[in-house]
């Protein structure tokens, strides 16, 4: 079809009877004609008679004209439909129709995730208040990409649009949530972002929400602000405006909460994420806390218990974490005598959440300082006890040995993750060279392992490939089978022998 072709049937756009058929034959002149063709006739021609076709009450009529708008923006570059028609972008941001706003918010979304395309301000900036507004929208497609949008902008746009943000917080809780996602987002970028956040309001603003009835609402907060909190400058200030304290208030009188049960894992997450970074603040200043996971891992509740056991474990995946939790004494040694308990007797999703939790308290590779720095002896000997701890009678290496050989698919990868974090300490590589055909079934490649388990087998037989406690035979294949990787398989050749 040639230009006037398509021109015949933008004019025919004027006639309704004739709009449904036109808009059809334009969807298809643009999906067939190469890119610099397309783009020519419709600079040539514009897209004003079709932008028309929205001011209508007939859903299939827009529908069907996004469609044609649609295809028009895809023959175009990244960011060059925003720089060509950007006031016709506006106009579409700010539809009534979902389906036109998520056509105008797709353009603007290409040129975020484009790293060539620049969008300069001042000149751009409407456009980027208008993308922000939109995380109020009730569509959650439309929603969700003005969050990013919003959150990945330049550092010199968000003096503008966090004033003209404030109207989401005379929406529900859901886009509240949606701005207090970007307002984080922003807050983490910088110190100098932060403060501008502070100096509107919207961070204490979030902490005094928590107050709410609203259990979800409450909990995404938490999330969000666990986030900020990691930050040396937000746990400052988090602390410095007693927000920390008055958080560790409400999980005192969750006791007395009908939904406490509810609350109580969200909190937990919330405090072993800021513990993970700050152990030794959070055990001295907010005692409350500790004794709420203590509690938790005291706990049959099967809502509370995974999460205080994935709490205990991340608190104690860092050197200083786990030094904290010495310091602790017989209480903990009591935690980890119950983690041993669930090993052996509990249901299979507690049985995988000890076995984790336990290897990340004995395990060294998840700290970075401990890549770099020698580790200090007293973590040799507290993990040691803490394995040993796990069990007395049968030892603890060889209940670790009756998981591993688990039919279970989940336990064993659980247990090999314990015995790849045992096995970065020297007393861990003896437990394993003592304990009779553990190498061996390790070095079994016919059983039966999942892609995981063979990946973390590999990482383990690598690690005691460099081991001085076994003999130069165990070493050599040890050393071969590091060689031939994770997924060598043995090729048993058959011969066949014809009967004389």
């Amino acid at each position: 079809m040639s230009t006037q072709d398509y021109e015949n049937h933008i004019e025919d756009l004027k006639i309704k009877e004739r709009r449904p058929s036109a808009l059809n034959e334009l969807k298809l002149i643009l999906t067939y004609k190469p890119a610099s063709e397309a783009v020519a006739i419709i600079q040539s021609t514009g897209i004003s008679k079709i932008l028309q076709c929205l001011n209508s009450s007939d859903k299939i009529q827009i529908e069907l004209t996004c469609e044609v708008l649609k295809t028009c923006f895809e023959k175009f570059e990244a960011g060059e439909v925003i720089k060509i028609y950007i006031s016709y972008i506006m106009y579409l941001l700010r539809h009534e129709n979902e389906c036109v706003r998520r056509l105008a918010i797709d353009e603007v979304y290409k040129t975020i995730t484009n790293d060539t395309i620049l969008l300069p301000l001042p000149k751009y900036i409407d456009l980027y208040v208008a993308t922000a507004q939109m995380v109020c929208d009730q569509d959650v497609g439309i929603s969700n990409k003005a969050v990013f949008i919003t959150s990945n902008l330049s550092a010199e746009a968000y003096a503008k649009i966090l004033e003209e943000m404030k109207i989401a917080l005379e929406c529900n809780s859901s886009s509240k949530c949606n701005a207090f996602e970007v307002i984080i987002n922003i807050s983490t970028k910088s110190y100098d972002l932060f403060n501008l956040c502070i100096d509107q309001g919207y961070i204490d603003y979030m902490a005094n929400e928590l107050q709410s009835d609203d259990i979800l609402y409450q909990l995404n907060i938490l999330e969000l602000l666990s986030q900020l909190a990691i930050k040396p400058y937000g746990i400052n200030y988090l602390i410095k405006q007693g927000i920390l304290l008055k958080i560790s208030e409400l999980v005192r009188g969750f006791h007395q909460n009908p939904f406490g049960g509810l609350l109580i894992p969200g909190y937990m997450k919330f405090f072993g994420a800021i513990a993970h970074y700050y152990p030794k603040e959070i055990f001295q200043k907010y005692p409350v806390l500790l004794e709420s996971l203590f509690d938790a891992l005291d706990s049959e509740d099967a809502t509370i218990l995974p999460v205080a056991l994935d709490t205990l474990g991340f608190i104690g995946s860092t050197i200083e974490g786990k030094m904290c939790l010495m310091a602790l004494g017989s209480k903990y040694t009591q935690i980890v005598e119950k983690l041993g308990l669930n090993i052996k007797n509990s249901p299979t999703e507690i049985k995988i959440r000890s076995l984790q939790c336990i290897a990340n308290l004995i395990g060294i590779d998840k700290d970075p300082k401990a890549k770099v720095d020698p580790i200090d002896n007293r973590v040799t000997l507290m993990t040691r006890e803490w394995f040993r701890s796990l069990s007395k009678q049968p030892d603890a290496i060889d209940v670790l040995f009756e998981n591993c050989k688990n039919p279970f698919p989940d336990i064993t990868l659980a247990a090999l993750t314990l015995l790849n974090a045992v096995c970065q300490h020297h007393w861990g590589e003896e437990l394993v060279a003592r304990t009779a055909g553990f190498i061996e079934y390790l070095l079994d490649r016919s059983v039966n392992f999942t892609k995981e388990s063979k990946e973390i087998k590999y990482e383990i037989i690598k690690c005691l490939s460099h081991s001085t406690v076994f003999d130069e035979n165990i070493l050599t294949r040890l050393l071969k089978y590091v060689e031939q990787g994770p997924f060598y398989t043995e090729i048993v050749t058959q011969v066949a022998m014809e009967e004389e």
